[in-house]
């Protein structure tokens, strides 16, 4: 699994729960030394940008909260175009799609 290399790695505790992510969004398959050149160079671009994006908006991805609304002033979380929640992970629907390009996330293979 993912997780497992990062962790091997050196990896900080964040970018290892970032893997973590990952491997559940691929269900599993990723054995890092059978991967092409190609897919662990996007692997590691999500990887770096779904950290990054997770340790920005930890606040709001662990927020129980549909809505919130103060003064007028409204916000709406999980009705987003341009984020996606799949199987419990919430993540840039360009990163899930740069992710998607590696093969590894169709649940048929």
């Amino acid at each position: 699994m993912f997780a497992d290399y990062i962790e091997q790695q050196g990896g900080d505790e964040n970018s290892i729960i970032s893997a973590e992510h990952i491997d559940i969004l691929t269900f599993n398959r990723i054995v890092y030394d059978r991967l092409s050149e190609m897919q662990k160079r996007i692997i590691g671009r999500v990887h770096s940008r779904l950290t990054a994006f997770e340790k920005e908006n930890a606040d709001m991805i662990s927020s129980y909260l549909k809505n919130y609304n103060i003064n007028g002033v409204g916000m709406e979380f999980g009705a987003s175009w341009n984020l996606m929640c799949i199987s419990g992970v919430a993540i840039p629907a360009d990163l899930y799609s740069l992710l998607k390009s590696t093969g590894l996330c169709y649940p048929a293979i």
